[in-house]
């Protein structure tokens, strides 16, 4: 919430646009314990599907598209 919207409100925009793909950025990790934010925990507490990747970068083809959103939490890369 200190630069954009926090994770709650993240959380309801996602469900009003119901995209197939949610990818969260800008959040606490383990690369950057000081940055003034939230964990990704509190954003994907609740969601539905979740898949958490060991890479920092993904691919998508359209044919692969989930059917329901799915949320995909990448290894930040810094």
């Amino acid at each position: 919430g200190n630069f954009t919207i926090d994770a709650a409100a993240a959380s309801r925009v996602c469900d009003k646009l119901a995209p197939k793909v949610v990818i969260p950025m800008h959040f606490k990790n383990d690369r950057c314990p000081g940055f003034p934010v939230a964990g990704v925990e509190d954003f994907t507490r609740g969601r539905q599907q979740v898949k958490v990747s060991d890479g920092s970068e993904t691919a998508i083809k359209k044919e692969q598209l989930p059917a329901t959103t799915e949320t995909i939490v990448l290894r930040p890369a810094l």
